[in-house]
C-alpha cells in the first residue's frame, strides 16, 4: 500500500479571520488552499450583500458554509445556507451565491483532466 501524502492541514478560524475582506469593490476575498490536477480547495470570505453572479464550475462542486449565512441560487431554486450546511452541485450547472452575513465558505472541485479554467470563486 503506497503512503498517503497530506495535502494540506488548517486551521480554518484563524484562516476565516486572516482573509476576511476590508471594504471594496467585490467585498469578497478568496484563497485556494488546496490545489492538484484532480481537486481544489478554495476559502471564500464574503461581506453581507456580496454575491458572486450566476456562473458554472468545471467540475462537480460543494460549498460549506463555516461562517454566516449565503444563498444558493441553483437554476430558479434559492437554497438558505446558514453555517454547518454544505450544497453540492453538479458540474457546469449555473448558480450564484450571495452573503446573507459576513461569512466564509469552503468551496470544494472536482477537477477532471484536461481541465484548464478557474472557477469563478477563485478569481476574485
Amino acid at each position: 500500500m503506497a503512503a498517503q501524502e497530506i495535502l494540506g492541514h488548517f486551521e480554518l478560524a484563524g484562516e476565516i479571520d486572516r482573509l476576511t475582506p476590508g471594504p471594496g469593490a467585490s467585498g469578497r476575498r478568496a484563497e485556494t488552499l488546496v490545489k492538484t490536477d484532480r481537486l481544489r480547495v478554495v476559502l471564500v470570505t464574503m461581506l453581507s450583500g456580496a454575491a458572486l453572479d450566476e456562473h458554472t464550475a468545471p467540475g462537480p462542486i460543494t460549498i460549506h458554509a463555516l461562517r454566516g449565512r449565503f444563498l444558493v441560487t441553483v437554476g430558479d431554486a434559492e437554497h438558505a445556507l446558514p453555517a454547518g450546511d454544505l450544497i453540492a452541485i453538479d458540474t457546469r450547472v449555473p448558480h450564484a451565491v450571495r452573503a446573507l452575513d459576513d461569512g466564509a465558505f469552503l468551496l470544494t472541485i472536482g477537477w477532471g483532466p484536461g481541465v484548464t479554467e478557474e472557477p469563478a470563486a477563485v478569481q476574485s
